[in-house]
């Protein structure tokens, strides 16, 4: 009778693999996960970022809005245009208030089943006094002034991983931007005079 219980079981779980089951019915991760892509910036850099652009070769292509987006540095930061495919191009374009000049980058991805791959692993954090067990669903993109953008997986900035390095390209941009410009200089003007864009720190 257990025997029968025991092949019952597997014969089930097997027929839900794709949900994560287990025998003991626990799921695979602490909470449903998606994993997505997002921007970080540094603290008092902030960045107006155009649609966030993905091409998987053969399959899908498609965007996601972003905007203006602020603090902070090795952080998930804004953003969540979902990674369903893994993508081998990203496109990423924005306006730095603090240089008041613009960037491009178009970021490929030799491998993307192998990247994902390393996302799905777990990496389990402490958070508000508990344990979350997740994988680092997050793909980040760091863009920071002198136009360096940096490439990390993470669900949190505690396990962050850096995977990639670029260097964008400045170029000059149509759009006007003087209403937001305006707003983040009086936020942040006293602190570029007396710190600059720091460029060896990213």
């Amino acid at each position: 009778m257990i025997r029968k219980l025991v092949i019952l079981s597997i014969v089930f779980c097997t027929s839900v693999l794709s949900g994560g089951c287990s025998l003991a019915g626990t799921p695979e991760w602490d909470r449903p996960v998606t994993y997505s892509a997002r921007v970080a910036v540094p603290r008092h850099y902030d960045a107006w970022v155009k649609r966030l652009q993905f091409e998987a070769t053969g399959e899908r292509a498609w965007w996601w809005p972003i905007g203006i987006t602020g603090c902070c540095w090795k952080n998930p930061g804004t953003g969540g245009g979902e990674l369903a495919p893994m993508p081998d191009y990203i496109h990423v374009t924005w306006f730095s208030f603090a240089e008041q000049q613009s960037y491009t980058r178009l970021i490929h991805i030799p491998d993307p089943e192998a990247l994902r791959e390393r996302m799905k692993q777990p990496a389990p954090v402490h958070k508000w006094g508990k344990l979350h067990n997740v994988p680092r669903y997050n793909l980040v993109l760091g863009l920071a002034p002198g136009g360096t953008v940096v490439m990390w997986i993470m669900n949190w900035g505690e396990t962050a991983v850096e995977v990639g390095r670029y260097k964008a390209v400045p170029f000059d941009d149509d759009v006007r931007y003087e209403g937001a410009l305006e707003s983040y200089m009086e936020r942040e003007g006293e602190y570029l005079k007396q710190h600059g864009l720091q460029l060896d720190r990213w």
